[in-house]
Formats: C-alpha cells, structure tokens, sequence
C-alpha cells in the first residue's frame, strides 16, 4: 500500500499541475477577451483581439455624451438668445459666432446625438451602406467646421488688432472658406467606413475598412484626421492670439511713453490723453487666448493622443474607463465654445438681474477697446479742443474711435 501512494503521487501532482495551468490560461483568454474581440477562422477556432475590437466603458460613454449634449444645447440656446438681444449690432464677429454657433449645434446634434442613439443600440447599424459612408461624413465634416470657425475667428481678430485700417475680407467670404475646407477634408470619410456583419453578435456595424489591412493604413489615416482638425488649427490658434496680445502690450507701452514728454512755456503742444482701457483689454485678450486655447486643448488633445496610442502602440495600455470617457468628451469643444464667448461677452449685470440688456448708445468718444466680440473698426486721430479750464496755450490731442464698418 505504501509503495502504491508512493508511485501515485507524483502522478497526481502532475495532473493536477496541468489542470491548474489550463484553468489559468481560459481564466486569462477570458478576461482578455470578449465575444466582439474575437473573429471567426474558416475552422470555427477564435483568434487574439486587434485594435479594430477595442472595447470601452458604454456606461461612461453615455454619461459623457448625455453631458456634452445637454451642455451644448444649452449654451448653443444661450448663444442665440445673445445674438438676439444684440441684433441691432450688426457686426463682423456677431455674424463669426452666428458661424460657430451653427458649426457646434451641427456637432451636437449630427454627430454626439446619434452616437448616443447608436450606443443605446449597441452599435447595430441599420440604415444601410450609403447613410454609413454618410453619418461618418457628417459627423466629420462638423467637427472640422466647428475648429475652422475658431481658426476664422482668430484670423479676423488677427487683422482688426494688427492691420485695423486694411480693407478686411467679407465675412461670408471668410465663413464660406472654413466651411467648404470642412468638406474638402471630409472626403476620404466616404472610402474610409463601410458595414461589416459581425458573425459574433449576428449584426451589421458601420465600422472602417481597415480591419484585415495592414496597420500603416490606420497610422496614415488617423495621422491625417488630427492634423486636420486639432494640430493645424491649433498652431494658428495659438501664434494668431500671441501676436494679437504683442501688439496689445505695444500699445500699452507707447500710452505710458506718451505721459512722460516734456512740456516748454509759449509752445503749443499736442499730447495724447492716456488711455486707460488698454490695460483692461491686455488683460482680458489674454485671459481669453489662454481659455480658448487651454479648452480646445483640453477636449481635444486626450482622444487624439489615445487614437496614436492604439495606432503606433499597445493599444491594452488603454483602460476602458479611459477609453469611455476619452471617446465622449471628444466633442466636448463644442460645448464649452457657447461659455467661453459668452464668458467674455455677456453683460453679466443683466443677466444676473434677468432683464434684457439695453443696448448702449453710441457716443463721440471711446477709447480703444481691443475684444473678440467688438466690432472692425478704424481707428483715426483728430485734433479736437478741450474746454478752457484755466488759461493755457496747450491743445489736447485725443484719440477717438472712428466710424465703425
């Protein structure tokens, strides 16, 4: 008996060695995939996930989209309620933000609205091949339109602060620009996504057609798309509002030069009275440059870097709760564009009082005003005399605000 355990043992150890290994194997294959990370060979065996199955957090990702459409609705809400309010100001960048305005409304309601009907239905697609091709399409083509705004906003801006006196591009010129280069890059979403039956979930997913290619077609594509509609804009972004805040600063500094010029008895002289706005609006263009910047950033640098991840690296490094949460704020820009602008532009005293802000009257005199919600105008200089308070030969040289365009 004794030399029978002693021959048996080890053989059950074994076994039992074996089973452990492959229970920890299955345990591994199955919290390492899932019925939509596998693919069917033509001998019914599964294979290891790619990057076309990554999966993600749904819950998150309908919270987030819930959010960035309630928020967006409600500021594109706020936005016309502005625009009409200040109707009778019929100015460049009013009609700019009408633009944006329109551009983010279409992201909201074009592309996150129907990703969470999609979701709901846990990416079944329905509609056939060509409304596919044409979904993506779309929801592309508001995304660039609603960076190309910001890109056209920052131009004009651009031109009224650094060249004010030069004839400026109309405004529907200048929108119809951002809009048709939304289109034109576009394009290729059109030959990029078509439907593919899943055989897993027994169901047709409107997906790309990168699956079973080689990577490099992704990297290139993926490459393409944050080009386009993040690093490009971004860049004119960030070198149109630093050149806007240099020449504010240059401003500045030749206000605080004009105070120090001396004065000689019997002489006229012409001075320049100080102008004490510049400051504020050095202050307050900066402080939008950096809100604007730090929130087109914020909503759009995440998703992109975790999409060249996916693409150039191990795509497992991504959570799915990250992943969630990454895929539903990625248009969260345009959301948050409506509160910059009103942030910046609102009359918070009447707001705060619920009334309706009246408008204000216009005057002969105003000093320089440098915002991205005022109007193009030109500045001239005119020789004007003040009021004789004392007895006194000496002229004052003021500047005025011209007659705006």
């Amino acid at each position: 008996m004794t030399t029978n355990m002693a021959t048996t043992t080890p053989v059950d150890l074994h076994i039992t060695d074996t089973l452990a290994s492959l229970g920890n194997t299955i345990y591994h294959m199955m919290s390492t995939s899932s019925p939509t990370n596998t693919t069917i060979s033509t001998n019914n065996l599964t294979i290891p996930d790619s990057v076309h199955d990554m999966e993600y957090d749904v819950m998150i990702r309908l919270v987030c989209l819930y959010i960035v459409i309630i928020l967006g609705a409600i500021g594109g809400l706020l936005v016309c309620l502005w625009m009409w309010y200040n109707r009778k100001h019929r100015s460049r960048v009013n009609a700019l933000i009408l633009n944006l305005c329109a551009a983010d409304m279409l992201v909201i309601f074009v592309a996150c609205l129907p990703q969470l009907v999609w979701e709901h239905m846990e990416r079944e697609w329905l509609a056939g091949g060509f409304l596919c091709k044409t979904y993506k399409f779309c929801m592309s083509f508001s995304m660039f339109a609603s960076a190309n705004m910001l890109v056209v906003i920052a131009i004009d801006r651009h031109q009224a602060i650094r060249s004010p006196l030069r004839e400026p591009a109309p405004v529907w010129m200048m929108c119809l620009v951002g809009w048709g280069f939304a289109a034109l890059t576009s394009v290729p979403l059109f030959f990029v996504f078509h439907i593919r039956y899943d055989p897993i979930k027994e169901m047709y997913k409107c997906e790309n057609t990168f699956r079973g290619k080689p990577m490099i077609h992704r990297q290139a594509f993926l490459t393409y798309a944050a080009i386009v509609s993040f690093l490009l804009p971004l860049i004119i972004l960030v070198i149109s509002y630093i050149r806007i805040f240099l020449k504010i600063a240059q401003k500045a500094a030749e206000s605080k030069n004009s105070k120090r010029q001396s004065f000689k008895p019997g002489k006229i002289h012409l001075t320049s009275t100080a102008n004490t706005s510049l400051p504020k609006a050095k202050i307050k263009t900066l402080k939008m440059t950096v809100v604007i910047v730090a929130a087109y950033v914020i909503c759009g640098l995440p998703y992109f870097v975790a999409e060249m991840i996916m693409s150039y690296d191990d795509y497992h490094k991504l959570s799915q709760a990250l992943y969630g949460i990454l895929g539903g704020i990625a248009a969260a820009n345009s959301a948050a564009n409506p509160f910059v602008f009103l942030l910046f532009n609102a009359n918070w005293q009447c707001v705060r009082g619920l009334k309706l802000c009246p408008s204000q009257n216009n005057t002969a005199k105003r000093s320089f005003v440098y915002s991205s919600a005022s109007t193009r105008s030109e500045y001239s200089t005119v020789y004007v005399r003040s009021p004789p308070i004392v007895s006194s030969d000496t002229y004052e040289l003021t500047t005025v605000r011209g007659t705006s365009r």
